[in-house]
C-alpha cells in the first residue's frame, strides 16, 4: 500500500497496472479491490479503474447451491382430494362443534359492531335534534 500511495502521489494518480503490479489482483476478491481504491482515494489518490478489475472473480469460489425446493400448487383435484380425509366419527363432530361455536362468537361480534354504530347514529341524530346543528 505505501509503494501504492507513493506512485499514486508521484505520477498524480493511479491505473490498472499500476494496482496490477504492486498487489496481487489476479488472488484478490473484488470487494478487496474496491476497499483498496477507496483507501487510496481516501489519502487523496486519484484512482482510474476499467470494469475488468473490479468484475467479479469467476474462480474466486463455487456458485451459491439453491437449497430451495419449489412445490407447485396443487390443482383443485388435488385439493378436493385433501378435503375429503375422513377421520373418526369423534373427531369430526368435535370439529363440527368447534366450528359452529368460533361461528357463533363471531357472529355475536358482528352485532356488537352492529349495535354501536346504530347507538353512535341514533346519538349524532338527538345532538343534532339538540342543537339544531
Amino acid at each position: 500500500m505505501d509503494r501504492l500511495a507513493a506512485l499514486g502521489r508521484k505520477q498524480g494518480h493511479l491505473t490498472n497496472q499500476d494496482l496490477q503490479a504492486n498487489l496481487p489482483v489476479d488472488a484478490m476478491s473484488a470487494e478487496e479491490i474496491a476497499l483498496i481504491v477507496v483507501h487510496l482515494e481516501e489519502a487523496g489518490i486519484p484512482v482510474e479503474l476499467d470494469d475488468s478489475l473490479t468484475a467479479p472473480n469467476p474462480k474466486a469460489g463455487p456458485a451459491p447451491v439453491k437449497t430451495a425446493e419449489i412445490i407447485p400448487f396443487p390443482d383443485r383435484a388435488a385439493a378436493s382430494r385433501m378435503k375429503r380425509k375422513t377421520g373418526t366419527l369423534q373427531n369430526s363432530a368435535a370439529s363440527r362443534a368447534d366450528a359452529s361455536k368460533a361461528s357463533g362468537q363471531k357472529g355475536a361480534a358482528h352485532w356488537a359492531v352492529a349495535g354501536s354504530g346504530l347507538l353512535v347514529l341514533v346519538l349524532l341524530g338527538a345532538l343534532v335534534v339538540l342543537f339544531g346543528v
